[in-house]
């Protein structure tokens, strides 16, 4: 089992605060489904070890640490233009 953590916590509440109750349901059930298997089935691979995955209108864009069990959520964003302007920035 994988331990999910946001990268930067005050963007993670930020991000879930804008979204709709409906859309941080299915968000909580999707970061619980990661913990147990974190490459999902229509996870996509961005770089190396980021990947993306939608969730509804919702992206989860997220790092996997294989040797530390640890998911770190970069982002938790609807989806627009800008949502993979910029994705590295996330994980510096």
């Amino acid at each position: 089992m994988y331990e999910i953590k946001p990268k930067n916590a005050n963007r993670f509440r930020h991000d879930v605060a804008r979204l709709t109750p409906e859309d941080r349901t299915r968000d909580r059930e999707a970061l619980t489904a990661l913990a147990r298997n974190p490459r999902p089935r229509g996870a996509i691979c961005l770089e190396k070890n980021c990947y993306r995955l939608k969730v509804g209108t919702v992206r989860i864009i997220y790092q996997i640490f294989d040797e530390e069990k640890l998911v770190l959520v970069g982002a938790v964003v609807k989806r627009n233009e800008r949502t993979y302007k910029d994705w590295r920035r996330l994980f510096r």
